[in-house]
């Protein structure tokens, strides 16, 4: 896999059937980013600069938000993690992705995919219909 990362939203909401227990929904900004930029993105300054923009632009609908966020680097290799990576022969040949960071879907937050050809040959549905 080529190196580059990703660069995520994160806002934590409480789990109703759980009280007490909480989860985040993720949102990709910045999707197969280039490893010659992490250096832009890996500051302090740059994700105060990404936080402040995705929350001021944010529109929410859910009562549950716990009204925490943040800014977090998925590395590609659990970014485009699959069933199959995770399970090995058990799911073997399931190649439809572990977690959700957004990969499959151009949601609000989405600003870029730095390689679009990538993205199309390891997410196997992409907003809501297969990808050839």
């Amino acid at each position: 896999m080529s190196k580059t990362f990703n660069v995520c939203y994160l806002r934590e909401y409480m789990d109703p059937e759980h009280q007490g227990d909480f989860f985040y929904a993720y949102e990709t900004i910045y999707r197969n980013v280039p490893e010659k930029y992490r250096s832009k993105f890996d500051t302090q300054k740059m994700r105060m600069k990404i936080l402040k923009h995705c929350d001021w632009n944010y529109k929410e609908t859910a009562s549950n938000f716990a009204n925490a966020t943040r800014i977090e680097i998925i590395e590609d290799d659990k970014y485009y993690q699959t069933y199959e990576d995770v399970f090995g022969e058990t799911a073997s040949g399931d190649k439809n992705l572990f977690n959700d960071y957004g990969q499959k879907w151009d949601r609000q937050s989405l600003r870029k995919d730095f390689d679009f050809k990538k993205t199309k040959r390891l997410v196997r549905e992409y907003n809501g219909k297969g990808i050839q």
